[in-house]
C-alpha cells in the first residue's frame, strides 16, 4: 500500500497558492464536493480564522503518474488536559474555531479506503509525534468513521466514534408547488407577513456589484438582532475577502426582505457544483412577530427551485426549525483516536476518580436528603 501511495507533507504558506488548480480539480472529483473545501474557502480562513493550530496538508499522489489521490488539510495543536501536554492532531479548520461546515480531506472517489489506509500508516509508523487526533463532523457514511478501529487497532489505540450534529437537507430538483402544498404552516406565515408588512419587498441578488452593501446590511441587521454581531459581524474581515471572490464566480447569494427602505431580514448562501448551502441569516427583532427569518427562509429556498441545483444543505446543528422540510438529515460523526502510552492511562485514572468522586458526592447528597425527610 505505502509503495503505490506516496505521502508529501506541505507546511502552510504562500508556497500553497501553487496548489490551486490541482486543489480544485481533485475536489470536483472527491467523494465529498463541497465548498467548504474549496481553495479559496479554506485558505480565506486561514488568512483570518487560524488561530494557534500549526497547519499542514498532506499530498496524497499515485507512484509513477504523481496523480494528485488526496489532500488532507491539517493542523496539530498543543493542549493542556488535566495538568499534561498533548499533540492533537485535527482539520485544518475544526469547526468549533471556524466558519466551516462539516470539514473533510479532499479524496478522489474511487480511492477512498486506500488512501484512509494509507493515511492511518502515515500516523502509526511515519509521523508518531501526536497523542489524540479528533476529526468532527465526518459525514457518517464517509469510510474513517465505521473502520476507525480497524485503522487504529487496540492496543496500540483506543478509537471512538460518536454522533455528531445533523444537517437538515432540502430537496432542490423538485417542483415548488409540491413543496409548496406539503407546509400548511409555512404557507400561513408567508401570508400573514404578507398582509401585515404593507411596503414589503424581496429580492435575491448574486450580483458581485451588490456585496458591499449586501454584507454591510447583513452585518447592521445581525447587530441589532438576538445575535448581537456574534457571527458575520464578528468576522467581517473574513467575510469582506471571501464573498466576493465567491460572487465574482457566480458562487454567493444574498435574499434581501425590505419594509420600503428598511432592511427585515437578510439570508445568505452559497453554492457549489448542484449544491446550495444556506450559510446565515437574520432579520430585526422588531418584527419579530411575524416571522421575517422563517418567510425569507422559504422564499429563498423557492429561488433555487428548478434553477439545476439537486439540494440545499442547511449545514450541521444551526438550523433545526427547518427539520420539517427536509427531505433527510445529513448524520455526521466525530472520531477521536488516541495514542495508547503514559499519557491514556494517566488520563484514564483522573476520569475514573473524577467519575467516583461525583458518585460518591451525589449518594452523600441523597443520604443528606433522606436525613433531612426524616427530621
Amino acid at each position: 500500500m505505502s509503495g503505490r501511495i506516496q505521502i508529501q507533507r506541505l507546511e502552510h504558506g504562500p508556497h500553497i497558492a501553487a496548489l490551486e488548480p490541482e486543489w480544485e480539480a481533485l475536489l470536483r472529483d472527491s467523494v465529498r464536493p463541497t465548498l467548504f473545501a474549496s481553495f479559496d474557502y479554506v485558505q480565506t480562513s486561514l488568512r483570518h480564522l487560524k488561530g494557534g493550530g500549526e497547519v499542514f496538508y498532506l499530498l496524497f499522489r499515485e507512484a509513477g503518474s504523481g496523480n494528485l489521490l488526496a489532500l488532507f488539510p491539517l493542523s496539530l495543536w498543543n493542549q493542556r488536559v488535566h495538568r499534561i501536554s498533548l499533540r492533537v492532531v485535527m482539520h485544518a479548520l475544526p469547526p468549533p474555531t471556524t466558519e466551516a461546515d462539516k470539514p473533510c480531506p479532499i479524496i478522489h472517489r474511487d480511492h477512498e479506503a486506500e488512501c484512509w489506509a494509507r493515511f492511518a500508516d502515515y500516523f502509526r509508523n511515519d509521523f508518531r509525534a501526536w497523542d489524540m487526533m479528533v476529526l468532527d463532523e465526518l459525514i457518517a457514511t464517509s469510510h474513517l468513521p465505521g473502520n476507525a478501529e480497524r485503522l487504529f487497532p487496540f492496543p496500540g489505540y483506543w478509537t471512538r466514534s460518536k454522533p455528531g450534529p445533523d444537517s437538515p437537507i432540502v430537496k432542490l430538483d423538485g417542483e415548488w408547488e409540491d413543496f409548496w402544498n406539503r407546509h400548511r404552516k409555512l404557507r400561513k406565515k408567508c401570508g400573514r407577513l404578507e398582509r401585515r408588512i404593507e411596503n414589503l419587498s424581496y429580492r435575491v441578488t448574486g450580483d458581485p456589484a451588490d456585496v458591499e452593501p449586501c454584507l454591510q446590511a447583513y452585518i447592521e441587521t445581525e447587530q441589532a438582532s438576538w445575535k448581537e454581531g456574534e457571527m458575520v459581524a464578528r468576522h467581517h474581515r473574513f467575510y469582506e475577502e471571501l464573498l466576493p471572490k465567491l460572487a465574482a464566480k457566480g458562487q454567493l447569494w444574498f435574499g434581501m426582505m425590505h419594509d420600503a427602505a428598511k432592511v427585515v431580514s437578510v439570508e445568505v448562501a452559497y453554492a457549489y457544483l448542484d449544491k446550495v448551502y444556506f450559510c446565515h441569516g437574520t432579520f430585526l427583532p422588531e418584527y419579530g412577530e411575524h416571522s421575517p427569518g422563517m418567510v425569507n427562509s422559504c422564499w429563498f429556498v423557492r429561488h433555487f427551485h428548478g434553477k439545476g441545483f439537486s439540494e440545499g444543505d442547511y449545514l450541521a446543528g444551526f438550523a433545526d426549525y427547518v427539520n420539517p422540510w427536509a427531505h433527510r438529515l445529513e448524520q455526521t460523526r466525530n472520531v477521536v483516536v488516541r495514542r495508547v502510552g503514559w499519557k491514556t492511562g494517566y488520563l484514564a485514572v483522573w476520569h475514573l476518580f473524577g467519575k467516583l468522586k461525583r458518585r460518591w458526592q451525589s449518594r452523600r447528597e441523597q443520604k443528606r436528603g433522606a436525613n433531612d425527610v426524616a427530621e
